[in-house]
């Protein structure tokens, strides 16, 4: 059989990557934390006690992710994807097995290790090996897949705890993710080593990427740092604690949890593709900041919710679906954007090692406010400011990188 021409290999290629993502993120970080009302029941644990495996996860996900890069960068990501699927198929069905409190963050301990393997990191190395024109759409496209997860999943997980318990629909979850990746990976995913050593960086970036000793020196370099970090801190903690706060706090019944869930999922899947393909046709740190606001209106709206005002409650599953997608698609193309070459394996994955820290700190900090506080207003203000500045320095980091590039052309 003929080989397919480069082009429909690479739309191939996507449809594999956007199953593997949809897999791996649409039930490790948005559809597992709809069982926290559930383990809180079955345990008794507290909000810190049942986000404390999360926490790990992100921790392990961070500390593994600068080795995974650095494979990625050297082996296939093919194969690496597959290895990831596999051990986050057992890991899955280790957590429907699971019963104490530090079993679970054993569990929650491999599943970060996976999602480094075949997670974002890996699929965002394969997608810039195989796109270089139209990269912020093919991006927006793969990011919409764990919305899209997170969109379907919930119902599947609503059904399965009303029929089997949170177990079996776990480890059913298990199978079901094993298959897509392992599949996927077999049927659709090639590597493209050759095309991401000369993919160019977008329009956006007045320099490319350098080596990765000359990147740690460089200014853009820690607010690049700073913009994702402290959006990462705001997005984890918000995807995390959103269903105790659902639940808990504005009262609203665990059955409608699913639904709320799912809008919110689907509309990142608008936000994802939306402003990936506004990030194509306009600056991408003015689209960025336009995100970002829109996240900050949609906290400060979870402040005010009540389980008896249905429509606000809808209002802010939308808007901080379409926010906090948006935002996070801009997050990947701002680092693809300055970074992408020969190294950027190894440079997103030191920017996700960061960012995963400050998420796995994110979602501490806020139950620790929750605890102190007794719910969570104070908490979702700290996040709405920080989200508001970090819209200001992602649009003075272009304002800065337009000046310096005028300073270059008149020397």
């Amino acid at each position: 059989m003929a080989a397919a021409p480069p082009d429909r290999r690479k739309w191939s290629v996507l449809s594999g990557l956007f199953l593997v993502y949809m897999a791996s993120n649409g039930i490790t970080l948005h559809t597992l934390p709809l069982l926290y009302p559930e383990l809180i029941e079955t345990f008794g644990w507290r909000a810190s006690e049942v986000t404390l495996p999360a926490t790990v996860f992100f921790i392990v996900g961070a500390l593994t992710s600068p080795p995974a890069g650095w494979l990625l960068d050297r082996y296939s990501s093919r194969l690496i994807i597959a290895l990831g699927g596999l051990l986050l198929c057992v890991g899955l069905l280790a957590y429907g097995l699971t019963q104490t409190l530090w079993q679970l963050v054993a569990v929650y301990a491999l599943l970060g290790l996976a999602l480094s393997l075949c997670g974002l990191v890996s699929n965002m190395v394969m997608l810039t090996s195989w796109f270089s024109a139209g990269r912020g759409r093919a991006t927006g496209i793969l990011l919409m897949a764990s919305s899209l997860g997170g969109a379907l999943f919930p119902f599947a997980i609503g059904m399965g705890l009303a029929s089997g318990g949170w177990r079996d629909t776990v480890m059913f979850a298990g199978v079901g993710v094993g298959i897509a990746i392992l599949g996927s990976a077999w049927l659709l995913l090639r590597d493209g080593r050759s095309a991401r050593q000369a993919a160019p960086p977008l329009p956006s970036s007045p320099r490319g990427g350098g080596s990765l000793a000359s990147t740690l020196k460089e200014r853009r370099f820690y607010a690049i740092i700073f913009i994702t970090g402290s959006l990462w801190f705001i997005i984890i903690a918000l995807t995390q604690h959103q269903s105790i706060h659902l639940a808990r706090d504005v009262g609203l019944a665990k059955t409608l949890l699913p639904a709320v869930f799912s809008l919110f999922f689907g509309s990142s899947v608008i936000g994802k593709l939306g402003f990936g393909l506004l990030s194509d046709r306009f600056d991408l740190h003015k689209v960025m900041g336009c995100s970002i606001m829109l996240l900050a209106v949609a906290l400060l709206l979870l402040t005010q919710l009540s389980a008896i005002d249905r429509a606000l409650l809808y209002l802010y599953a939308v808007m901080a679906g379409i926010g906090f997608s948006g935002t996070f698609t801009c997050i990947q193309l701002l680092v693809a954007s300055h970074y992408s070459g020969t190294h950027y394996g190894r440079i997103l994955a030191i920017v996700v090692l960061i960012d995963t820290l400050c998420g796995a700190l994110g979602t501490r900090v806020v139950a620790l406010l929750r605890e102190s506080q007794g719910d969570y207003h104070m908490a979702l203000t700290m996040m709405a400011t920080l989200a508001l500045i970090a819209a200001v320095v992602v649009v003075q980091l272009r304002s800065s990188e337009e000046a310096n590039e005028v300073r270059r052309t008149t020397v």
